[in-house]
């Protein structure tokens, strides 16, 4: 018998390659401009984020679940959209680090 709550989760994490998928297509337009204040998508599922400070909630609920199945060495940790790394309690994301290759505590 199929387990209903592992194929909703696989059918909500298909989702992902689409969204990775390079190309202007109209229903693209909100995720990735979302995402983009976050760093991309790309970036965002390397993150440890909070669930909840999130769009597409389950897709990024049911990844994390998934990484966290893997350890990660402390100086690998990325900084940005880290449940465990914030100011005034709250995640962050500076552009102008990202875009200068700053994204793990190794980086800094």
């Amino acid at each position: 018998m199929t387990d209903i709550e592992t194929m909703m989760k696989a059918l909500r994490l298909a989702w992902i390659p689409r969204l990775l998928k390079n190309g202007q297509l109209n229903w693209k337009f909100a995720p990735d401009h979302f995402l983009k204040s976050y760093g991309g998508l790309r970036f965002q599922l390397t993150c440890n984020y909070h669930v909840k400070d999130v769009f597409y909630r389950d897709i990024l609920l049911y990844f994390h679940e998934l990484k966290t199945l893997y350890g990660c060495e402390v100086g690998d940790t990325i900084l940005f959209n880290n449940k465990e790394i914030s100011i005034h309690g709250k995640t962050f994301f500076w552009k102008e680090w990202f875009m200068k290759g700053i994204k793990r505590i190794e980086d800094l």
